[in-house]
């Protein structure tokens, strides 16, 4: 079959396998704490973590995507380290502002969810940034198409976090901040050796004038922002909303599920990383066409293979987080059906990255977020943890199916004259 013989899909997959590899270290990891502290305290882990994931994503403000879409289509070295070097300078100053704001709000935003570690905002609005620049570094080798490197790293911080959950385990502890702790700061250690990952020609200098190419990326970055940020908060936000109108335990369990849920969401994001740096440079009708067959055929199979998972929920809620959590594996399914919608959707949001239609990403964000916030307010309160799976659930599969009318639309109006 073609499709099996395309370099491109090679490509993911191997990258996709990488970081599932990198990811399932992870999950180990996350087992661990969830067993150390059970559903109860986890839940306080949950509400944190999903404040880390809002913040880095707002932190990012859309320049991610930029330097995907511009590092992979320029060649010049000059220009290459203008993009890594502009973006960085304005994830510092954006990073100084969020923290600035925990430090002083942590106890109010705190007390508003009703947790009984305030610790855990104070911690996710200062350290927990450093997951802002561990992307940053990957966005720049996937841009540079060092997708290998790109894996390395991501097996780096799962290692980080799987030996302090070890060693936490063995010594036990009866306080959320430790492994909350060492949880959100394990993506700092490979920046650390970021001399060594990027090539030698590489430098950041912020004293790097580009005006034509700042304003192509701030462009981009306003759009994109809309989408990612709101993406964020989509992804995240049911947690807070748990936290806030149920109790601690269900939050917990809602959280444990959810971790479960992500692991399939991973392969979402991998496989996007591979996607978007390939795809922005194809500039033809006839490319283009292609690739829009191979995606179809892609999220055909993405979404056919989920009936396999159906059967092994509560085997898997058994042998990972532990029997505590069963009551959650119908919740599981449904919200493990988002992530496999989610997933669908990537090779066609990877188009856009070709296409000359930037206000796709705040647009599909703008009403995904009226979608996850209208079902989370109104019947969360009500309905519980239900609500909040459907929710997720009803704002992918609107993902999936906008996704790929608007990148069939788009395709059509932009390459019509070349197509007849």
């Amino acid at each position: 079959m073609k499709l099996l013989k395309s370099a491109g899909l090679r490509q993911s997959f191997f990258t996709v396998a990488g970081n599932l590899m990198g990811t399932a270290i992870s999950a180990v990891a996350t087992i661990l704490f969830i067993r150390i502290l059970g559903p109860e305290k986890y839940g306080e882990f949950s509400v944190g973590f999903a404040i880390v994931l809002m913040l880095t994503r707002l932190n990012d403000f859309g320049l991610n995507p930029a330097i995907i879409k511009f590092g992979s289509e320029i060649k010049t070295q000059k220009e290459r380290n203008f993009i890594y070097s502009f973006s960085l300078k304005r994830k510092f100053i954006i990073s100084a502002f969020l923290m600035l704001i925990g430090v002083l709000f942590y106890k109010q935003i705190a007390a508003s969810l009703n947790l009984t570690e305030p610790l855990i905002i104070l911690l996710s609005f200062t350290v927990g940034l450093s997951t802002v620049y561990f992307e940053h570094l990957t966005y720049i080798l996937q841009s540079l198409h060092l997708f290998a490197k790109s894996v390395l790293v991501n097996g780096i911080q799962a290692i980080t976090k799987l030996s302090a959950a070890i060693a936490l385990f063995f010594i036990g502890t009866q306080n959320v901040l430790p492994p909350f702790f060492w949880y959100i700061t394990a993506t700092i250690v490979p920046v650390l050796f970021f001399k060594k990952l990027l090539p030698k020609w590489t430098e950041i200098d912020f004293s790097l004038k580009n005006k034509a190419l700042q304003k192509k990326m701030w462009r981009l970055a306003r759009h994109a922002s809309v989408g990612l940020i709101a993406a964020g908060i989509i992804e995240n936000i049911d947690i807070l909303f748990v936290q806030k109108y149920l109790s601690s335990y269900e939050t917990g369990l809602y959280g444990g599920v959810s971790r479960i849920a992500l692991f399939f969401a991973i392969m979402a994001y991998s496989l996007g990383n591979v996607l978007n740096a390939r795809v922005a440079r194809y500039k033809s009708a006839e490319h283009l066409k292609s690739y829009f067959k191979k995606a179809i055929g892609l999220a055909v199979l993405v979404i056919l293979s989920f009936a396999i998972f159906i059967p092994l929920a509560k085997p898997v809620l058994f042998f990972t987080i532990g029997s505590e959590f069963l009551s959650g594996s119908a919740i599981l399914i449904v919200l493990t059906a988002s992530s496999f919608f989610a997933l669908a959707a990537i090779p066609f949001i990877a188009m856009f990255f070709a296409l000359d239609a930037d206000w796709y990403f705040s647009l599909s964000g703008i009403l995904q977020l009226l979608i996850v916030l209208s079902g989370n307010f109104f019947f969360v309160p009500e309905h519980g943890l239900w609500a909040a799976a459907w929710t997720r659930f009803a704002t992918r599969l609107f993902l999936l199916l906008f996704t790929i009318l608007a990148s069939w639309l788009t395709y059509r109006k932009q390459y019509a004259k070349k197509m007849a």
